[in-house]
């Protein structure tokens, strides 16, 4: 019986979400709402900050601090670093560039320590997490970078119990009071990446940093010639020169 009704879900999921992003979002919210009931999940959280929309796939409030979940339905082998704008797909030769996940999930991580400045230094942990069908060809350091399978696990390596029963109703009053939903938001959502997209691409091409401003420098690193900005360390944006 249950193997029917993950069957039944499977083609649901599929028809309903036609959006190969949409369905991952769905499959990992599947495996959130499987978590013990200390975790507390909103899934498709979007807000508005002064004319800027943010939209947060998962967030998951817990005794253990904040999880910060971006989902990626690429599949096929990820090559990527922690600092380089785009990653790669690669599908049996078939290349396809994509924005890098870690850093669009750094800055819902700052947006979310705007959002609950008032409770203080809370832990937020932000994961990166693909389906199950890619290879994730590069090894992370200092981030979660996993796939579905392996999210339960991620989640549950931290045990320290730092926030309250009390906060965490808190900081989920806060994030659900502040969010948006409906398709109206989501364009305008769409819209408002699309226009940031354009404009970081316009600073590139005129040689600046389309994160803090500063002239691009071309470099030369073991992979080949890359655009890196000239107030490094303090900003560590870098392109691949063939990608400009």
């Amino acid at each position: 019986m249950f193997v029917v009704f993950l069957v039944v879900l499977a083609i649901a999921v599929y028809f309903y979400f036609p959006n190969k992003g949409k369905r991952a979002e769905m499959m990992v919210q599947n495996k959130l709402n499987n978590l013990p009931d200390e975790y507390f999940s909103i899934y498709n959280a979007l807000f508005e900050n002064n004319g800027r929309s943010t939209q947060i796939d998962h967030i998951v409030v817990s005794p253990y601090g904040v999880f910060v979940i971006e989902t990626k339905g690429y599949k096929g082998w990820i090559y990527g670093g922690e600092n380089v704008e785009y990653w790669t797909q690669n599908i049996y030769g078939k290349k396809t560039r994509f924005y890098n996940p870690i850093i669009q999930n750094e800055g819902h991580v700052r947006f979310l320590s705007y959002l609950l400045r008032d409770f203080g230094n809370i832990p937020i942990i932000p994961i990166v997490v693909f389906n199950n069908e890619a290879t994730i060809k590069t090894e992370f350091e200092n981030h979660i970078v996993v796939n579905r399978k392996r999210l339960k696990r991620a989640i549950r390596r931290y045990r320290n119990e730092v926030l309250s029963a009390e906060v965490q109703k808190k900081i989920i009053d806060v994030i659900e009071s502040n969010s948006r939903t409906g398709s109206s938001a989501e364009r305008h959502h769409i819209r408002n990446v699309r226009n940031r997209e354009r404009q970081s691409v316009r600073d590139v091409r005129n040689g600046k940093c389309p994160r803090c401003g500063s002239d691009l420098v071309l470099r030369r690193g073991k992979y080949g010639d890359f655009y890196g900005c000239s107030n490094y360390p303090n900003c560590r944006f870098l392109i691949n020169k063939r990608d400009v």
